[in-house]
């Protein structure tokens, strides 16, 4: 019996840092800019989180990095929508700007849900087709919904999506904030987090995050 508990406790150790076999700490947190949330849709698990390491300086997290997180802690089913609410014709769905840019444009929403001993709520997580920036590829045309998009809305009583009680870093900073940004990275893998800084026009330090696998 005792040897049993000691196998169990051994595994309950080990199962939650498997799942950052996967991430690459050096690239983890670099994003695709050339990502259309097209490529984003599909089922994800959480794989890892991660805590950049000035965030974590400066409000005494003692934990910085890659983190393990427990396997099947929080699962993502994303769908990317035409946007009807944008200028509508016969080919499709587009949008006016200023420059003329025509293109079509889409919204992100997510559904999140959490094992029983994190939260019994489900989540949605809302991007709306203008949360992107847009990137001019010739005379009159444009790309939208590429790159990192900025959240509009985080449905859930924990807007960090129960950060601290899934990585076990205690933090009342973290607490405090919510998830703000969805992007892929350029291993292939959707990163939801916070920034203090405007993460959608420039790469800069991801405060805090969950790093996503694509489900088997």
């Amino acid at each position: 019996m005792r040897k049993l508990l000691a196998v169990l406790m051994t595994l309950a150790l080990i199962l939650p840092v498997m799942a950052l076999a996967d991430l690459n700490p050096d690239t983890v947190v670099s994003f695709n800019r050339e990502s259309p949330v097209t490529d984003w849709e599909g089922e994800w698990v959480l794989a890892g989180a991660y805590i950049g390491e000035e965030y974590a300086d400066e409000n005494d997290i003692e934990s910085n990095g890659l983190l393990p997180v427990p396997e099947g802690a929080v699962k993502v089913s994303v769908k990317a929508i035409l946007d009807g609410s944008a200028t509508g014709s016969d080919a499709g769905v587009m949008v006016d700007q200023g420059a003329y840019l025509h293109a079509h444009v889409y919204d992100m929403e997510a559904t999140v849900s959490f094992a029983a001993d994190i939260s019994d709520e489900t989540a949605t997580l809302k991007l709306p087709w203008d949360g992107w920036l847009f990137t001019v590829r010739g005379e009159n045309d444009g790309d939208f919904n590429m790159g990192v998009g900025k959240l509009s809305k985080v449905s859930a009583d924990d807007k960090s999506l129960y950060f601290t009680k899934v990585t076990g870093v205690e933090s009342d900073e973290i607490d405090d904030e919510g998830m703000k940004y969805v992007g892929m990275n350029t291993d292939g893998q959707l990163i939801v987090c916070y920034c203090e800084e405007n993460l959608v026009k420039k790469d800069v330090e991801v405060s805090f995050g969950y790093i996503f696998v694509r489900a088997e």
